[in-house]
């Protein structure tokens, strides 16, 4: 059982590699230990002698094609993660193997190619099923925005600092909130701001 970390979902998407940039901020500010997940979607990543359908919260190693496997981790590894990090694969569908996953999480985060700014999730969506069913705060981090030159913002290194800023505030507004009630925030990160709702 996973208790009381940081959960982030991790595949090779902009969103993906920004919430887990977020995540890795958010680790390093609050202490906590972080666990990426990668979930496949079967038969896509397994081994062939090794193919079982179904969820799976655990796929052993020997159990994912080892250029699947070294291909997230290198995704995994493009992140400085805090010492203690791990990234882990698991089976099925994606929200609801990242809902079950973070039954006792402090925070589960996932990225979003979603509007941020009090737009409503699309409902089927991946973040949609998160917020609706996880028991632990959610957090859904847009991918970056390119900038004139049409690199993702954070190329040019403004993103990481952003980031880190939005991290150490989104654990002090989580703070403030945990201490007003037992409510399950939702918290959106928007490039440059974070909000606690």
């Amino acid at each position: 059982m996973i208790t009381n970390c940081i959960i982030v979902g991790l595949h090779d998407s902009a969103a993906s590699r920004a919430a887990h940039r977020w995540a890795v901020e958010y680790a390093r500010a609050t202490g906590k230990d972080l666990c990426a997940f990668h979930v496949l979607d079967w038969p896509i990543g397994l081994n062939t002698s090794a193919v079982k359908s179904g969820t799976r919260l655990y796929v052993p190693k020997e159990e994912v094609a080892e250029p699947y496997w070294r291909g997230m981790h290198r995704v995994f590894g493009d992140t400085d993660s805090p010492q203690g990090s791990a990234l882990r694969f698991a089976q099925g569908d994606v929200g609801d193997v990242l809902v079950r996953l973070s039954t006792h999480a402090a925070l589960l985060v996932i990225g979003t190619h979603e509007p941020v700014r009090r737009q409503p999730y699309l409902a089927g969506s991946i973040g949609h099923y998160c917020i609706s069913h996880a028991s632990c705060p959610v957090v859904t981090v847009p991918e970056p925005v390119p900038d004139s030159n049409g690199l993702p913002d954070h190329d040019t290194g403004h993103h990481v600092s952003r980031v880190a800023a939005a991290s150490r505030a989104a654990a002090a507004s989580y703070q403030t909130h945990l201490s007003a009630g037992p409510t399950k925030p939702l918290i959106r990160v928007d490039r440059e701001h974070v909000n606690v709702e």
